[in-house]
């Protein structure tokens, strides 16, 4: 009889002791994810602006998506639109203890559902970030670039699915000479998108990646990229202000070089 009393009274201890570990490791969580965040859209010489990004905050974590569409008139815009609301929506009902990984594959085929629907033939590219405490995932499907700034650099996480990846992915693995490569010009093409039939998943980052004290995120449509090169950039990120203040800063150089710009957006997490 002591025996089994004894026993019940560790098991309500160490379940007490889990209970209390869980709630300390929360609250830890929680205090260290205070991030500065900052989203730019700015339309440039287009119309119509046809990007557009969503952000939402959850238990300690972030989700941060960007997207590009592309289409006749509106169908573009309408297409970028519907995905970030498709990952919005979805992200309210995300778990932390849930892979992140899960998210991604239900997100992305849900927005590809939801874009196909749309009577207009549009179509979006879509980079999203996941965060959970320090701990990042991330995928895209089409062109988007994702950085990290570390100390005075800006590391290179992904292209996205552009050809150029694909064909290092495909001599690597010896399915493509390295000769027929070079015979391939278009490389920053994307072979991806948000909208289409035959549903390809997106690239997901393979390993969680443990972001340090004073890292920032960067993720940028390809117009940004390809009108202001990665020194530019680190001029301006290696300042001591807000990543708000960074983030137009960045869009002001782009502007300033006078040239005809496409729509352009970005967005910069700040741990």
């Amino acid at each position: 009889m002591e025996i089994a009393l004894w026993a019940n009274v560790i098991c309500i201890i160490i379940a007490f002791g889990i209970l209390i570990l869980r709630i300390c490791i929360q609250v830890k969580k929680g205090k260290n994810c205070i991030f500065d965040v900052e989203a730019v859209l700015d339309i440039g010489k287009i119309q119509i602006q046809t990007n557009a990004y969503g952000i939402k905050r959850l238990n300690g974590g972030m989700m941060a998506v960007l997207t590009a569409g592309e289409g006749r008139d509106y169908a573009g815009k309408v297409a970028a639109l519907t995905t970030v609301r498709t990952f919005t929506k979805l992200y309210d009902q995300y778990d932390s203890t849930q892979s992140p990984d899960s998210f991604f594959e239900k997100v992305f085929k849900l927005a590809n559902t939801n874009v196909l629907n749309i009577p207009d033939m549009g179509k979006a590219y879509a980079g999203c970030i996941v965060l959970n405490g320090n701990t990042l995932k991330y995928a895209i499907v089409g062109h988007m670039n994702i950085y990290i700034f570390r100390g005075k650099e800006l590391i290179l996480l992904s292209k996205g699915q552009i050809m150029e990846e694909l064909i290092k992915e495909k001599v690597s693995k010896g399915l493509l000479s390295k000769e027929a490569a070079l015979r391939i010009s278009d490389i920053n093409r994307a072979y991806n998108f948000v909208g289409r039939d035959d549903y390809i998943p997106p690239l997901v980052s393979r390993n969680d990646i443990r972001l340090k004290k004073k890292d920032m995120l960067v993720m940028l449509t390809e117009s940004v990229q390809n009108s202001i090169s990665v020194r530019e950039m680190e001029e301006v990120l290696v300042k001591k202000n807000s990543c708000k203040e960074k983030a137009r800063e960045i869009i002001e150089v782009i502007k300033g070089k006078n040239k005809e710009t496409a729509n352009l957006g970005l967005i910069i997490i700040g741990m």
